[in-house]
């Protein structure tokens, strides 16, 4: 049972330590980095305008699920949903397969805990999550083989009405009713959406179809905290409530409006002061350990749809937001550090490592392989990961680009946790120091507003 199994979970982190995310900013600095990093005297300018828009960022999410940044506060509001969830997934977990359902925000962010999650078996082998993002019939199509006793479905689109997600779900709802029939097809799924309205709110009431509501001030960018997160993580056996719990503990570190006691503030204006000061156009976020892999996915839409605009109370200005970027440590020190290291100064770094490892392997070493390797002589994998961050690390700062490091205590639910919600407030502090809504994103309703028009016919620009 999903109960019993989240209860020894979380017993068995409650006899250890949370540690907190150490986040090491001391090479964003023209201390450490030289001429292209900030001066304290640059941040101490700021001071006035960080006050300005910590006060804005507590008090808009200060009044609940009705606060304008509803997102930063669902650590706490979300617990009194924990029952419903949980009981929700304890009927999931009847599948063996269940579709994941869901674009963007509406995925990133579970199948981003679940991947980092998986890789160290904190999560059930069974059901087998399947995260359907993309229009691409490939991966719909091997589900489809599958016998339809054994698939649920779990459809999540705030709007109710997000393109992509409502093909595949009515592929799937299709052939689940062909194989089952329309009543039994109905007792394989669930829907997450606007708690009022929308197409899928429609389906749910109408079909009787169990559903959980998005919160309508939270956007699904940010949403990975609400159920939209939360119950496929569930169904996978995450210990959720730690996950709530690790951004409650982050958010407690982020109370002040002095950057030097907050990190979230700090990291805001230390970005926005490399952008704007500086020049830094892109934003390289470098993880040391590939379970982290699709977390860096979920913080690159989070932070281009959000910072990346152009608003007419910037006229005269180049646009907000740096470009954020995905580069693999080790891997990607063998296809884009030499582009980074030799190319325009026009970069950021963060690197994400572990400081604990929960599985690693010893180098073996015959007499012949020792000749060759002398200093891999009674090391661990770790022990080559954590020389090459350190080495790239180095070569990066000399080279006189600004970069930070996460160094994460283990890899667990309450970390993670942290972790979201630490780039949640960054990501909010850095809008409101730009001047631009963190939370909307024009641009891309444009792009899918004609969609729509070509589907119905129309012609595009």
């Amino acid at each position: 049972m999903i109960v019993e199994f989240q209860s020894q979970l979380a017993s068995m982190r409650n006899n250890l330590p949370h540690k907190l995310i150490e986040i090491d900013t001391a090479n964003l600095y023209r201390t450490q980095v030289g001429a292209e990093g900030i001066a304290n005297e640059d941040l101490a300018t700021l001071k006035t305008e960080l006050e300005r828009v910590h006060q804005s960022l507590t008090v808009k999410s200060s009044s609940g699920l009705d606060a304008e940044f509803a997102c930063l506060n669902l650590h706490d509001h979300m617990s009194a949903s924990l029952p419903d969830i949980v009981s929700m997934a304890e009927a999931i977990r009847r599948f063996e397969e269940v579709a994941v359902i869901g674009i963007g925000g509406s995925s990133l962010g579970a199948k981003a805990v679940h991947q980092a999650l998986a890789a160290i078996g904190a999560t059930t082998s069974s059901p087998a999550l399947h995260f359907l993002e993309n229009v691409n019939p490939y991966p719909l199509r091997k589900l489809m083989q599958r016998s339809a006793e054994k698939v649920a479905v779990i459809c999540i689109s705030k709007s109710g009405g997000t393109v992509e997600t409502a093909v595949q779900y009515l592929i799937l709802r299709n052939w689940l009713e062909q194989n089952l029939g329309k009543s039994r097809a109905r007792r394989h799924q669930w829907l997450i959406t606007d708690p009022e309205r929308g197409w899928l709110r429609e389906i749910a009431l109408r079909e009787e179809i169990p559903s959980l509501p998005v919160p309508p001030r939270v956007g699904g960018r940010y949403s990975v905290l609400s159920a939209v997160g939360l119950l496929p993580l569930a169904v996978a056996g995450v210990d959720i409530q730690a996950l709530l719990a690790g951004a409650a503990a982050d958010a407690g570190r982020c109370l002040a409006d002095d950057p030097k006691k907050n990190p979230a503030l700090e990291v805001a204006a230390l970005f926005y002061l490399l952008d704007i000061k500086k020049n830094k156009r892109v934003s390289i976020m470098m993880p040391y350990a590939d379970p982290l892999q699709l977390f860096v996915d979920w913080y690159r839409q989070l932070w281009a749809e959000s910072l990346g605009k152009r608003m007419e109370t910037r006229s005269g200005k180049p646009p907000a937001g740096t470009l954020p970027v995905r580069a693999m440590g080790a891997v990607d020190q063998h296809s884009q550090l030499q582009m980074y290291l030799e190319s325009r100064l026009d970069k950021i770094f963060t690197f994400l490592a572990f400081d604990a490892w929960e599985q690693d392997l010893p180098i073996p070493l015959s007499d012949d392989d020792r000749k060759f390797f002398p200093y891999l002589e009674g090391k661990k994998m770790r022990d080559v990961i954590e020389a090459e961050l350190q080495a790239t690390r180095e070569v990066v700062t000399g080279a006189g680009h600004p970069n930070m490091t996460l160094r994460l205590p283990s890899l667990t639910a309450h970390v993670l946790g942290q972790l979201i919600d630490l780039y949640q407030r960054v990501t909010v502090y850095a809008g409101l120091l730009y001047g631009i809504n963190p939370l909307d994103q024009p641009a891309v309703e444009r792009g899918k507003k004609l969609a729509i028009k070509l589907l119905s016919g129309g012609k595009g620009p």
